[in-house]
């Protein structure tokens, strides 16, 4: 069985998560499919891609414009968001919010969404997770971030990841395995993350890389329980006839959308 489940009007595409079916009155979090035109170029403006957002926003009952959308850039810094247009977002790769109707926004295109959930404090963090990201520990800081801040515990977090890259698509070279070995080193070996391949290209050998599961230790480290990360589970590069992919589509890429608001 899955954890996510899927809406389609004929407009809009999303894929929800079944467990917030259990705070539906309280907390909305979507991610969008290639379909219908939901997508975006990344050198697109804050304001262009914004309209893009009309049919989903639609879709939620919000307003396109209301949506905070950061320009990311890989980045580990986090915003806490009290206010929907008072705030720099440039460098930004993670949202928080304990605000009601303010909609979150992050997008991708192979790097993977962590969404964060805390029903008793009602607040939400929403997370752009590349490779570098996550050498960056990203949602490792969302989480302190919660805690720290809005005095959130782990065990009461609930953690869903979207569609991304997975292992056996995420090829890089000796530069790029080396710092996750070294970055990682306590545990990388034992959870086999890394695996040689019979692969090469213009740089040399390839290695492929489970960023996700490294991101699972790192949150469930911190103290968020194994059965409250929600993982869909889907790779953006083996579907990429249904999401955005980077590697797939090449230089004219687009990007999917994950947003979250709290009612």
């Amino acid at each position: 069985m899955t954890n996510y489940y899927i809406e389609d009007n004929g407009e809009v595409r999303v894929l929800k998560f079944n467990k917030l079916k259990e705070f539906e009155d309280k907390v909305e979090l979507v991610f969008t499919f290639n379909t219908y035109g939901n997508g975006f170029k990344f050198e697109d403006d804050i304001d262009v891609r914004k309209t893009k957002f009309i049919k989903v926003s639609k879709y939620l009952n919000i307003n396109s414009l209301d949506i905070v959308l950061p320009k990311q850039t890989h980045t580990d810094c986090l915003k806490c968001i009290k206010n929907v247009s008072k705030t720099n977002l440039i460098d930004v790769d993670g949202l928080i919010t304990d605000i009601k109707n303010i909609p979150l926004a992050t997008t991708f295109a192979d790097c993977t969404p962590l969404f964060f959930y805390d029903p008793i404090q009602n607040v939400i963090a929403n997370v752009h997770s590349g490779w570098v990201g996550t050498t960056k520990k990203i949602g490792l800081k969302a989480v302190q971030t919660l805690i720290d801040v809005y005095d959130c515990k782990p065990k009461n977090i609930l953690c869903f990841i979207g569609p991304c890259i997975r292992k056996d698509h995420f090829l890089v070279n000796d530069d790029c395995k080396n710092i996750f070995e070294e970055l990682f080193k306590d545990f990388i070996n034992k959870y086999n993350i890394i695996e040689i391949t019979d692969k090469f290209n213009e740089k040399g050998r390839q290695y492929s890389i489970d960023t996700t599961l490294i991101n699972k230790i790192l949150l469930k480290d911190i103290g968020i329980l194994e059965e409250n990360i929600f993982d869909s589970e889907l790779c953006t590069m083996c579907n990429s006839d249904k999401f955005h992919s980077r590697r797939a589509e090449g230089i004219n890429y687009e990007a999917n959308t994950g947003i979250m608001f709290l009612k």
